[in-house]
C-alpha cells in the first residue's frame, strides 16, 4: 500500500529544497523520504506550481462502481 502525503507536506518539502542550499538527498533524508520522490515533487512543482502537488487519486464507493458497470452493460 502506498503512503499518501498531504499537499501541504509536499509543498513544505519542495519549499525547503528550493529555498535552501541542501540537495535533494539531504532534504529527502531530513523528511525520511526517498530522494527520487522529492525530485519528482520538485519537477511537478516547477512545471505546474502548487497544483502539480495535488493528490489526484479518487476513491469511489463499491455502490458507485456497480452503478457505472450496470450503465455500461
Amino acid at each position: 500500500m502506498r503512503n499518501q502525503y498531504s499537499d501541504q507536506f509536499k509543498l513544505q518539502v519542495v519549499q525547503q529544497y528550493l529555498d535552501g542550499d541542501a540537495g535533494l538527498e539531504v532534504v529527502a533524508h531530513h523528511f525520511s523520504l526517498d530522494y527520487s520522490m522529492v525530485r519528482r515533487w520538485v519537477e511537478q512543482y516547477r512545471q505546474h506550481g502548487p497544483a502539480g502537488l495535488r493528490q489526484t487519486r479518487r476513491h469511489y464507493s463499491p455502490a458507485f462502481k456497480r452503478e457505472v458497470l450496470e450503465r455500461m452493460w
